[in-house]
């Protein structure tokens, strides 16, 4: 591999002190004169009929200046895949949050006065929380859901929003040839992002009607292009601001508060701002999905996955506004696992239910996948008596086996990762009582997406990189080093400027572990057109050849002779004067190829079987990175993502009230995320396998770390008890419950 001055160097993230000081500007922070306070009412009924709605005593109250329904708003419904959603409801209500109006007041406590004088009746119609129930239900979320302008091929039938179906080999004739045949089923809940940050947004509307929206968003060209569509207007008649990112996961792609608080802006001529109370944005927001996962599997006593039959239900929530793809048909891929199965039948859907609208959440769909695969596939080695790790060595997918799941010649060799997991974890290593080890393998696929970025030389020789990406785990760190390596100065003499959609590139999302391979991409093509550039400048003053130039720490020079050369600043000083303006360059990449990457995790519990408690003691993640491009920022992401895994594993998980299908812990209180006190001791083993066709031939970081962790433990927790525990989270409750069965059959 090669050697680089900056690059695979551990360089922290310049803003680090800012943020954890309290100095960053985030969107709830941020002002307009005569801003006003926005508040959106939400249904407190999961599905009913709205009866009555009447505004007129909320509109009296002193210090209320606009309140903006359904009458307010476009009638065009939008959405991901499905356009299925309307900013406010109009005649039926579709989940516990489901808003209905808007009020914006001088303050934050006038307005919250005025949604409670808002007169709403609500006649309550029947709920549908379990995603498989929902399925096969004859009561509908959308009654009329075939009337709605959807993508082509998705499967769509009643509450199914989206299917798909992967199958090759002869299902019924690999169980007939297995000598076990095994079936699970695995339950995993709707989760949250429990960003630290909760929605807000600010909009102003100038008398031309042009609108801008200050967003704490995961994509300023994505919401923009979603806004658009929303309001019926052209892309340049809206400009979105990014603000810093208090935590997105995937949680703040989606418009949330920012059509409301443009409707507001329109009828008030003033800017509004939302901001979201804790309670607020765990009923509103896009949530994990929760699913049901039913799989049958055909093995030989050797080990040998011989069939597998697969059925997935994906909870939706009640509308798509934060799903591009068919999810259902992407899910079905995924559930042979890494693995070498030679008959499949692998069927997953997305069902509407009576609950918040799901989205992305750090690898969506993987971990509960996952979590399914890795726990059937400790209990097929526990029905053979097989070693766990073993029983993965001997089905792990190869070069040259048939795969779905990416290209197995670009990926690192799964048995190799589990090799490393084996050795880095102690597997082999004594346990004492009540303690128990689990393994895990998790995948992921990353690809680089369409966008730009430009580069110029500023007066002083410094570096300006404007960007159109937003900044959420160190990437802009990354894309600095990425200039600096290919301009030859230091990271400090590169700065980055965020630019709104007026300014800045097109870039993507930041999200699905893409922004380094994508946006890297273009600042490294970029930094080669600007440093041509650099050097023509120089060869023409110096009367040498650009083949004997050489750049070192912003300096252009002869190679052999340094006395002869040119700084930065004074290349930007001849340019200007000669060439009409200083070096700039920009850059585009097209949309790239998927790379395949695998993440193993090893835990090690403690289990009070009495208590049922489970303490996680060690925690092994081992990732193919391609190449750390930042082994701090890699670390980081290992570790963090492990940690957010860690709440799904053991506690977290949004509850609805069966009958009503009302959230009942929504907020931080009764919603329980890990603390510093709970993180266990995690050793990152980060391996280096170079992808084909990658920037550097690194691999995306930030999705696959969450994916393996929640399986791991449930499997540690079953090794420590003697029983399996089949759904998410891992509860005291829960865990008690397997002990008791275990002991009552074996009494």
């Amino acid at each position: 591999m090669a050697e680089y001055a900056l690059l695979g160097k551990r360089i922290p993230k310049p803003d680090a002190v800012n943020r954890v000081t309290g100095r960053m500007v985030y969107a709830d922070d941020m002002s307009l004169p005569g801003v006003l306070a926005g508040k959106i009412l939400g249904s407190p009924v999961a599905h009913g009929r709205i009866r009555r709605l009447d505004v007129s005593k909320a509109a009296r109250l002193a210090g209320v200046r606009a309140i903006v329904t359904a009458q307010d708003a476009p009638t065009a419904r939008y959405g991901g895949i499905v356009r299925d959603k309307l900013v406010f409801a109009t005649d039926t209500v579709r989940y516990h949050g489901d808003p209905i109006a808007a009020v914006a007041a001088d303050n934050v406590d006038i307005a919250e006065e005025a949604l409670h004088l808002i007169e709403l009746e609500i006649e309550p119609l029947g709920v549908l929380i379990d995603p498989k129930e929902a399925a096969h239900s004859s009561l509908l979320v959308h009654e009329a859901w075939e009337g709605y302008t959807s993508l082509p091929n998705l499967g769509r039938q009643g509450n199914i929003t989206s299917s798909g179906r992967v199958q090759w080999g002869d299902v019924q004739q690999g169980f007939a040839q297995a000598d076990y045949v095994f079936e699970g089923r695995y339950e995993v809940p709707m989760a949250h992002q429990t960003y630290i940050e909760p929605r807000a947004s600010m909009a102003q509307v100038e008398p031309t009607g042009r609108i801008s929206v200050w967003s704490a968003t995961q994509g300023i060209f994505p919401l923009r292009d979603s806004l658009a569509g929303i309001f019926g207007v052209p892309q340049t008649k809206i400009r979105v601001v990014p603000t810093e990112v208090g935590g997105g996961f995937g949680g703040k792609i989606a418009a949330v508060t920012e059509p409301a608080a443009i409707l507001l802006a329109q009828k008030s001529g003033r800017p509004v701002k939302i901001t979201y109370k804790r309670d607020e944005d765990f009923l509103s927001t896009t949530p994990r999905r929760p699913a049901v996962i039913e799989l049958k599997t055909g093995i030989m006593r050797n080990g040998t996955l011989v069939a597998r039959q697969a059925q997935a239900y994906f909870g939706n929530g009640a509308y798509h506004i934060a799903t591009g793809y068919n999810f259902g048909e992407g899910m079905a891929s995924r559930l042979v696992g890494p693995y070498n199965v030679p008959h499949i039948d692998l069927w997953a859907c997305t069902v509407y239910t009576n609950q918040p609208p799901c989205g992305a959440y750090r690898a969506p769909g993987s971990p509960q996948i996952i979590f399914a695969i890795e726990t059937h596939m400790d209990m097929l080695a526990a029905r053979l008596g097989m070693d766990p790790l073993a029983l993965r060595k001997h089905n792990a997918q190869k070069v040259g086996d048939r795969s779905i799941i990416g290209a197995l010649d670009d990926a690192a060799d799964l048995r190799e990762m589990l090799e490393r997991a084996e050795q880095a974890s102690g597997w082999h290593t004594p346990k004492a009582t009540n303690r128990g080890r689990g393994i895990a393998v998790g995948f992921w696929g990353s690809r680089g997406m369409p966008g730009s970025n430009s580069l110029k030389l500023n007066p002083d020789g410094t570096v300006a990189l404007t960007t159109g990406s937003v900044d959420l785990s160190g990437t802009h760190v990354t894309l600095q080093q990425i200039a600096g390596e290919e301009l030859g100065v230091s990271l400090e003499k590169v700065g980055v400027l965020t630019g709104d959609t007026d300014i800045a590139p097109v870039a993507p999302l930041s999200a699905g572990s893409n922004i380094v391979r994508s946006m890297g991409m273009t600042v490294k093509l970029a930094a080669e057109k600007l440093r041509q550039q650099i050097l023509e400048v120089t060869a023409g003053q110096l009367e040498a050849n650009i083949d004997d130039l050489e750049v070192k720490d912003g300096r252009v020079q002869v190679k052999g002779t340094p006395d002869r050369g040119m700084t930065f600043s004074d290349v930007y000083k001849v340019a200007s004067m000669s060439l009409g303006g200083p070096p700039a360059a920009s850059a585009s990449s097209p949309m790239q190829g998927t790379t395949l990457q695998y993440a193993l995790q090893v835990a090690e519990v403690e289990v009070d079987p009495e208590t049922g408690e489970v303490k996680v003691v060690d925690l092994t993640v081992v990732q193919d990175v391609g190449f750390a491009l930042n082994p701090m920022s890699v670390e980081g992401q290992l570790e963090g993502g492990a940690t957010q895994a860690l709440g799904y594993g053991l506690a977290e998980q949004m509850m609805f009230d069966p009958k009503t299908g009302r959230n009942v812990n929504a907020g931080f209180l009764d919603y329980k995320i890990p603390s510093a006190l709970d993180v266990p001791n995690i050793k990152s083993v980060i391996v280096e396998v170079p992808a084909k066709d990658t920037l550097y031939g690194a691999r995306g970081v930030g999705e696959p770390p969450i994916v393996a962790t929640a399986a791991a433990i449930a499997n540690a927790v079953a090794d420590a008890i003697g029983a399996p525990v089949t759904a998410l989270p891992l509860t005291p409750e829960r865990v008690r419950e397997a002990v008791r069965q275990k002991r009552t059959a074996q009494a």
